[in-house]
Parts: structure tokens; C-alpha cells; sequence
């Protein structure tokens, strides 16, 4: 019996021009546990903690890596709740907003419209790492409301008491796509 391996196949005569490949490989993280973290306003310091990662080890430094994420959020109060997207620990210059006086750059905000209510946040972003080293994603909290938050995930704010009997989970989906 015979075995065939590869990264990549690609057609005799070449790549049609403006082609991209395809799927090398799919890691992916189910999130069923409950976060809490109180974030301070984002222009008073430092985004909250690393939450939740995954991580993938590119097999060419020319692939691209698309990352999804699937928030389940929810906070103290009425309010927006912001991620931002890390790689290794450090954002991604690319995968936030300029910073247009004031307002702080994140990858993503929802609001939440009172603390008894989860929201849904979607990322998706394809990023660019060059490197056959292992890449660990990951997000951070943040918050542009007065004064602390607590910002939850897959839970809200009342998760203890009897109002809500669901209980969700998050995702973060990694795809290593050849170029």
C-alpha cells in the first residue's frame, strides 16, 4: 500500500492568476467555562488580561492565518465591551482601529444593553505572521465606559441568579490558508 503526503497540491499548469490555495490545517478551541475580569477605562491604562487562546504552528512562513472568534459577552452594566486581538502576547498593529484623538483602537465592540443580557461578538481577521514558529492567539477586555467594569464571558451579569437558564460557549477557530 502506498502513501501520499503533502502541505500543498497545486494544479500542473500552476495557480489561475489572483488564486489563492487553500486549508493547510484547522485548530480550534470550544470555550464552555465562565470569565469575569474587571477592566478599568481603556484610556486609564493597560487593557485587561490575556483570555482564552489558541494556538497554531504554521508549516510555511508565506501562509496567512485566519482567525474567528466567537464571543459569548456580557458586563456589569449598560455599556460597550471591546476586545482587541493578540499574537504571542502582543496585539496586532493591523487587526485594531487608528487611534483618532481620543478614542482607543480594539478589534471589536458590542454593546451590551443592560447587565442582565449577553451579546454576540464575531472577529474575523486574517493575519500575516512570516514565521513557522508556533503563533498563540488570544483576546483582551476593554471598556471606553466611566469607571471599572466587570466584563464577563459566556455568562452575564446575573449568571448566579434564576433569570437566565442558558448557558453558551464561546470559539476560537484558527486556519492556516496557503498562499
Amino acid at each position: 500500500m502506498s502513501e501520499l503526503r503533502t502541505n500543498r497540491i497545486v494544479p500542473r499548469d500552476g495557480l489561475p492568476s489572483g488564486s489563492a490555495g487553500g486549508i493547510i490545517q484547522v485548530r480550534q478551541k470550544v470555550i464552555t467555562d465562565r470569565y469575569s475580569e474587571s477592566v478599568p477605562p481603556s484610556n486609564s491604562g493597560p487593557y485587561g488580561n490575556l483570555v482564552n487562546s489558541e494556538s497554531i504552528t504554521p508549516t510555511r512562513s508565506d501562509s496567512k492565518i485566519l482567525i474567528m472568534m466567537n464571543l459569548n459577552i456580557g458586563s456589569s452594566h449598560d455599556g460597550n465591551v471591546s476586545v482587541t486581538l493578540h499574537r504571542n502576547g502582543d496585539v496586532i498593529s493591523g487587526a485594531i482601529g487608528a487611534s483618532p484623538g481620543s478614542r482607543t483602537p480594539v478589534t471589536a465592540t458590542e454593546f451590551t444593553s443592560n447587565a442582565n443580557r449577553q451579546a454576540q461578538m464575531n472577529v474575523t481577521y486574517l493575519d500575516s505572521p512570516a514565521s513557522t514558529d508556533v503563533q498563540t492567539y488570544a483576546f483582551k477586555f476593554s471598556t471606553a465606559e466611566n469607571g471599572t467594569v466587570s466584563c464577563y464571558l459566556n455568562r452575564d451579569n446575573s449568571y448566579g441568579g434564576t433569570t437566565h437558564t442558558q448557558k453558551p460557549i464561546s470559539t476560537i477557530t484558527l486556519m492556516e490558508v496557503s498562499q
